[in-house]
């Protein structure tokens, strides 16, 4: 069966308790085709002046198909009400109409045949516990009171305000990260790092969307033609707006003079870049920032996911987590990089699906927030290690790291502390000026 569900704004709910009568009218935005009903509008008795408008919650709800009209009523209940109300649901029973009458207070007025009609009642609850709020599926004709489901909705809402407590959201709250290529990977994770609450956020792309992209990104098709960083903050902004995404259309190659402001504001970097050249170029710039970053790529046509966190002085550069690599007789991941897809010397054909490149997206942002977190006293998110090889599509006779044999494996691996030859952190390495 479709219940109703009813969306209670505070604002109404606060006039409602606050007034002085014991029933009224209420205007309702009603989407038939998914039965939510959304309270927009009050009124006290059934002679009282109407007041609508006064919410912008319904303003944020999907109500595409829905229609505005007077369809609800409000009451001030005795508290037996409710308990009996409760109890019966728990016994998946309905209440009878004129038991529910008998204890409303005030004046009882009918309801239309042949319809059903949506209520919400308040009552005081014992012990000075507050107000209760619920709400109903009137059927006159079957002499029926149903409980329905009812959100009561701040006019400011706080998307992560559940998992307040549970989780640290106000260390995370004062921290900024900048994700250096806001594609299909970096998209995602921005994404998920939004939901963990890492809401400040620089999104760093020159790029702009084409066709192409939607096989793989996270915004949605309408989009075209837009820069990448900007619709990924207004995604980002859509979803929470307590989000402060800033697109940068930058390139960290090209535009590195401006990059550096960027960098120093950010606690963390994230490179997730497709090229060889902006993954080199983010790592220099990152290390002379002095700042710890995370980088995520997918190599070797797709078949492996690569996270690697960087954190200078302890770790060496990408520089120096390739060399040893080289040297060791591993794959040189850099030029089997998944540089985008198109035409073009540049480019290699599209080499991962959507649901693989989040799967390194997600560990990639879990990497970013046990970064900033363990050294703030959580210990439980430590990392295994520094460098991450996902089994995507793995290949067989790889040699470590790549030694993958199971999709969805996932293996930690150690990196090497910094090269005295490497040009990043070496000794002849540029020193920082501060």
């Amino acid at each position: 069966m479709n219940l109703p569900f009813v969306v209670l704004p505070q604002r109404y709910a606060e006039l409602i308790a606050e007034s002085g009568d014991d029933y009224g009218a209420l205007w309702m935005q009603w989407n038939g085709r998914e039965h939510i009903g959304v309270v927009d509008g009050f009124r006290q008795r059934l002679d009282g002046s109407s007041r609508k408008g006064l919410s912008d919650v319904p303003q944020r709800l999907h109500l595409a198909d829905a229609r505005s009209f007077e369809m609800g009523r409000w009451f001030r209940v005795d508290a037996q009400l409710h308990l009996q109300a409760y109890a019966a649901h728990l016994r998946r029973h309905k209440m009878r109409l004129d038991a529910f009458q008998e204890l409303a207070l005030g004046p009882w007025f009918g309801l239309a045949r042949g319809a059903f009609s949506l209520a919400v009642t308040v009552t005081e609850l014992p012990d000075d516990r507050g107000l209760d709020f619920a709400a109903w599926r009137l059927l006159p004709d079957e002499n029926t009171a149903e409980l329905v489901s009812v959100e009561i909705v701040p006019e400011e809402v706080d998307l992560l305000e559940p998992v307040e407590g549970t989780w640290p959201i106000t260390e995370l709250a004062s921290k900024t990260v900048i994700v250096l290529g806001a594609g299909s990977i970096g998209g995602a994770v921005a994404q998920s790092l939004a939901g963990y609450g890492l809401r400040t956020q620089l999104l760093v792309d020159p790029d702009r969307l084409t066709r192409a992209n939607f096989a793989r990104h996270v915004v949605h098709p309408r989009n075209l033609g837009r820069h990448k960083a900007m619709a990924l903050a207004d995604h980002l902004r859509d979803r929470d707006d307590s989000v402060r995404a800033e697109p940068l259309m930058l390139n960290v190659i090209y535009d590195a003079d401006d990059l550096r402001p960027a960098l120093e504001e950010a606690d963390i970097v994230v490179v997730a870049t497709d090229g060889v050249a902006s993954r080199r170029a983010a790592d220099y710039l990152a290390r002379r920032a002095g700042k710890p970053a995370v980088f995520a790529c997918v190599l070797a046509d797709g078949a492996f996911g690569e996270i690697l966190r960087i954190r200078p002085p302890r770790t060496g550069c990408l520089l120096c987590v390739r060399r040893k690599m080289i040297d060791a007789g591993a794959m040189n991941p850099e030029p089997s990089l998944d540089r985008g897809y198109g035409t073009g010397s540049p480019h290699l054909p599209m080499t991962a699906v959507r649901g693989d490149l989040e799967l390194v997206s997600q560990l990639a942002a879990k990497a970013t927030v046990a970064t900033l977190l363990e050294p703030l006293g959580y210990r439980e998110q430590r990392l295994p290690g520094n460098q991450a090889i996902i089994g995507l599509r793995p290949k067989p006779g790889m040699a470590v790291p790549f030694d993958i044999e199971h999709a969805g494996e996932v293996r930690w691996h150690d990196l090497p502390a910094p090269r005295e030859d490497c040009p990043n952190c070496g000794s002849r390495a540029p020193r920082r000026v501060t």
